[in-house]
């Protein structure tokens, strides 16, 4: 297995440059004129100093993949920015990280205007950068823990921090991560997440480091991936239980053939008993549930097919997280003493192994705040362990919500909703969502003698102001919010009569 991410597309180049390397929406590219392109980029980008900062704003495009081996070869730090942010959210990235220069889809390119750096379009531009470099691999690429890309991930203090993802970190987290799995040359892979999140990116470099071919979807809905699953013969693709209930549900589904389809692995939430039933007489498929997050590189626990069995005799295995991925070292701390607790009591799950992060962007007091002593990174997730080292979660100890698979942090949207003139204090809080698995939900304190703004009227100022997946779908006003001594508010008694009753505090 290649021991750097450019050696990923320099392999399978050389042995296979004919065969289609992305397909779908969009262009149309092979392997061998991906490893082209990518020179070109990485000519162009050498120029830069080595560390240099490039993004890139789109939905999920051909672009992406030359940009990031180019960047890559060149020893540059590619920025892949979440398309939906606001103009603001955007723009305070892309000045965190310093970039040098961004890539964006024609959509954006008036969110960016006026910026600092040069801006290039998707498109004829894109085309006009990329003929001034020449298809000669500059092999200026980076190693070891230093930075390769830098992702953006909402924090608990209301600003974005960019997590470290290393070129050996992320070379460990293809060939770990992808083990686990039946990819090879013979692969069609789907991958409808947006490739700004790891899980996207990085299940699409599983099937690029081993020949497959990816079927590439930028504005993924139930139809066009029933479309592309039937119409590519797709063998492997990821996808949130959300979707796959709602492909359940499409009546098209039904007498779809989905005969080349073998092995389905989701994320962010578990999948219930009726669902799976349905969804495996629907597929016909290998199920895998995975856990991890953007500083892990999205590696951390596997729950196979075998605990996805319908007659699996081991009850309520299906609600675990599944074990620790080969390679990676997963545990339970104890909340006060922070050592290993013992089989069956909750603790904060940590973890340690070669994709783990370094490391926050230019952050040193959250980055020392996320490591226990031993390199024991702490997810900020409560859970337990059974005696089979099978991972259990309970909690959110960072009160982070994951709807539909995005990541939310109250903190953040809580810094602007007490903005609003009618807005005295406010709570944010992850709520139940058949469809989302749980979803954003404002408890919201008037200020006396302002205005009574509505639920509709507080929501529609926030998507004003923040992307639309974080705003919350509803708002509940109270008259007081509940505190302890300390002044703190107390948001497991705003979660509790929603989860009441559950197996699980999270979605």
């Amino acid at each position: 297995m290649p021991t750097s991410v450019p050696d990923l597309l320099r392999v399978v180049a050389a042995k296979h440059p004919e065969t289609t390397a992305v397909t779908g929406d969009g262009r149309e590219i092979t392997y061998g004129e991906l490893s082209a392109r990518s020179d070109r980029v990485a000519d162009v980008l050498a120029r830069l100093p080595a560390g240099s900062r490039v993004g890139y704003v789109d939905r999920n495009a051909t672009e992406y993949f030359e940009l990031l081996f180019g960047a890559a070869k060149a020893g540059v730090v590619l920025v892949p920015l979440n398309f939906r942010l606001s103009r603001a959210e955007l723009r305070w990235i892309l000045a965190d990280a310093e970039v040098s220069l961004v890539v964006a889809g024609a959509e954006h390119l008036d969110d960016l205007a006026g910026l600092a750096v040069p801006v290039i379009g998707v498109g004829p531009s894109y085309e006009t950068w990329l003929e001034g470099g020449t298809a000669l691999d500059p092999r200026r690429e980076a190693a070891g823990d230093e930075l390769l890309v830098l992702m953006y991930s909402s924090g608990t203090t209301g600003r974005p921090k960019g997590v470290h993802i290393t070129a050996a970190g992320l070379a460990a987290a293809v060939e770990l991560f992808g083990a686990c799995f039946d990819v090879g040359p013979d692969s069609v892979s789907l991958v409808p997440i947006p490739y700004f999140h790891i899980a996207g990116a990085g299940w699409a470099l599983i099937t690029l480091a081993r020949g497959g071919t990816l079927v590439q979807t930028r504005e993924p809905t139930p139809f066009s991936m029933l479309d592309q699953l039937v119409g590519h013969r797709v063998t492997h693709t990821a996808m949130v239980p959300a979707v796959i209930q709602i492909m359940c549900e499409l009546p098209a589904a039904k007498d779809a053939d989905f005969s080349a389809l073998r092995q389905i692995v989701y994320g962010a939430s578990p999948i219930s008993e009726p669902l799976l039933e349905r969804a495996v007489a629907l597929f016909g498929a290998e199920f895998f549930q995975s856990y991890g997050l953007t500083e892990t590189i999205g590696v951390t626990t596997l729950l196979g097919p075998d605990q996805h069995r319908p007659d699996n005799p081991v009850a309520g295995r299906l609600r675990s997280a599944g074990k620790a991925v080969p390679g990676i070292e997963v545990a339970v701390a104890d909340l006060v003493t922070g050592e290993f607790a013992e089989t069956g009591v909750v603790g904060e799950v940590v973890t340690r192994g070669p994709s783990v992060t370094t490391g926050y962007w230019r952050n040193p007091e959250a980055t020392e705040a996320a490591f226990l002593p031993g390199g024991w990174l702490r997810t900020g997730d409560a859970g337990s362990m059974d005696a089979d080292g099978y991972l259990y979660l309970h909690d959110r100890l960072k009160d982070m919500i994951v709807s539909g698979g995005e990541n939310v942090y109250p903190a953040e949207v809580e810094s602007v909703l007490a903005g609003h003139p009618s807005v005295l204090e406010c709570a944010v809080i992850g709520v139940p969502s058949d469809r989302w698995g749980e979803t954003p939900l404002a408890v919201v304190v008037r200020r006396p003698g302002a205005p009574e703004a509505t639920s509709q009227e507080v929501i529609a100022w926030l998507r004003e102001r923040l992307a639309h997946f974080k705003c919350p779908t509803a708002v509940e006003f109270a008259a007081e919010l509940p505190r302890n001594a300390s002044g703190k508010i107390l948001k497991r008694e705003l979660r509790k009569p929603w989860w009441e009753g559950g197996t699980r505090q999270v979605g």
